[in-house]
């Protein structure tokens, strides 16, 4: 029998839809209808009330070798004994293979432990129905429609080897050790039935993508060919997000600025709730542009906010994607739920942040080397970015040299965000029968990802049809290189600190 290995949905949430297209994993809601065995392999069920038909042909599923995940803190299938507190942070003190790539996990959220299980402190647990002989049924305890939205921010330090530890205001929950976390009890629930699991690829090329981004804010027309002249030398195309006012009376130079983008930053470079305000900041700065022939594609917010008034302001005009560190950050592309809008998220510490912490020059190149590497050890997208009035341009010469030492896919974020709507496009089957996996794919130019195991998988092209299953074995994760729950607790102590840094910015933030 031909097995599918889609992931079938309950009554799934906007939150859950989200991350799962970010994942990019094959899934559809349940048609209950169908056979289930037959046509899902892993069924993912939230905070949904099964009615006794649902609930019998779902013990059915399970029973006929089918698995399920439950992301609930009160699950129907999950039996063992948990205990529900608030969190604002899930450590992580897990080994198993795959599990001890995965960050802690800031959720600002109550949840549910399983009592039995040290995954992520309880968070994750896996166990056997009555007559299977795998571990079928994986609890993850948390209502993701709960968790704080994309207007939910607060001020995080990120960890450096330093010890000193940068701090800027991001969203919330920690979306990629999320996603991640996702990722890997589906793939658990596959390989235990010796299932592959694939999704879409993270890129247009087999090599991750390589992002730069200059927030323009205030530069003078030197900051900025300084900048330009940096970026030429080693061939690295980046987007410029322009503080349009500041450099209104040489637009006509900066289109000079070869194989690089330039987006909207605002005309004025302030905040604002008011719709009103946020209206006409970018009705000016597009007008003022488009009158000297510039046409951006992009927008990103001044100061990386991202507020409802924002939110309801972008469905009126034509960006292809936005970019707001307070929506989401250092985590793939996604699309904020209840909304059209494209996020492109970027780690969000800049130089700026790191010179008002007193770092050296060696010290400001060792983090961002570091986090370079990590991201490139998980395969990840790399997306760094700088002001144009800030110390330490030079820093980055460092990381361009490691771009085109790797061969990675240095893409602008406009490149990236057509690529990704192409990604969100893209309809797959993918079905196993015996040794043979079955792909039908309607974009034959994209790239998948494959994998048995956790430490390694490869990649194949769309236009793959048939493969013979094997061991996924072309690229391999690296040892991971996490920061030690100790030094996590130091980034978490003394938050009057991070209480009085909100203060000073909300003080000198410029306003609308």
């Amino acid at each position: 029998m031909k097995q599918s290995l889609c992931t079938g949905l309950i009554s799934p949430s906007d939150y859950l839809i989200s991350l799962l297209d970010s994942i990019g994993i094959w899934y559809e809601e349940i048609d209950f209808k169908k056979e289930l065995s037959k046509n899902y392999s892993v069924i993912i069920l939230e905070k949904v009330s099964l009615n006794s038909s649902q609930q019998t042909k779902v013990n059915d599923f399970l029973r006929n070798d089918g698995s399920v995940l439950e992301i609930s803190t009160k699950p129907y299938f999950y039996s063992d004994e948990l205990t529900k507190s608030y969190s604002k942070t899930i450590f992580n003190n897990n080994s198993e293979s795959g599990f001890n790539r995965v960050a802690p996990i800031d959720i600002y959220s109550h949840w549910a432990s399983a009592k039995s299980s040290s995954t992520l402190s309880g968070l994750v647990g896996f166990q056997k129905t009555e007559n299977s002989n795998y571990q079928n049924v994986c609890f993850l305890g948390l209502d993701i429609n709960s968790l704080p939205k994309a207007t939910s921010y607060t001020r995080k330090r990120f960890y450096s080897p330093s010890g000193l530890f940068p701090d800027e205001i991001v969203n919330k929950v920690s979306r990629d050790s999320l996603s991640d976390l996702i990722e890997l009890c589906i793939k658990k629930l596959l390989y235990a039935r010796n299932l592959p699991f694939i999704k879409k690829w993270t890129s247009p090329k087999p090599e991750p993508v390589f992002g730069f981004r200059v927030d323009s804010d205030f530069g003078s027309k030197k900051s900025l060919d300084s900048i330009y002249n940096l970026l030429s030398d080693f061939g690295i195309k980046a987007t410029w997000f322009l503080h349009v006012q500041a450099h209104e009376n040489y637009l006509e130079h900066l289109k000079t600025f070869g194989e690089q983008e330039l987006a909207l930053h605002g005309y004025n470079h302030g905040y604002s709730g008011s719709i009103a305000k946020i209206q006409e900041n970018i009705r000016t700065g597009l007008s003022v542009l488009e009158s000297s022939g510039i046409h951006p594609s992009g927008f990103c917010a001044p100061y990386g906010i991202w507020n409802f008034g924002l939110q309801e302001v972008l469905s009126e005009f034509n960006f292809n994607y936005t970019s707001e560190f307070t929506s989401g950050y250092d985590s793939v592309p996604f699309v904020v739920p209840k909304s059209t809008n494209l996020q492109i998220p970027i780690h969000p510490i800049c130089t700026g942040s790191m010179n008002r912490k007193g770092y050296s020059s060696d010290q400001i190149k060792e983090y961002f080397l570091s986090v370079y590497e990590r991201k490139k050890s998980f395969y990840k997208p790399i997306f760094f970015y700088h002001h144009p009035m800030q110390k330490g341009l030079d820093i980055f010469g460092d990381i361009f040299k490691k771009v085109q030492a790797d061969g990675l896919t240095n893409l602008t974020f406009n490149e990236y965000a057509s690529f990704w709507k192409k990604r969100q496009d893209q309809q797959i089957s993918i079905y196993s029968e015996g040794q043979k996996i079955f792909i039908e794919s309607n974009d034959l130019e994209l790239y998948l990802y494959i994998s048995n195991t956790n430490n390694e998988f490869d990649l194949v092209s769309s236009k793959t049809q048939i493969l013979e299953k094997s061991v996924y074995s072309t690229f391999k994760y690296d040892t991971p290189s996490l920061p030690s729950n100790s030094e996590i607790e130091q980034i978490h102590q003394n938050r009057f600190q991070l209480y009085k840094t909100n203060i000073l910015d909300w003080r000198n933030r410029q306003r609308l």
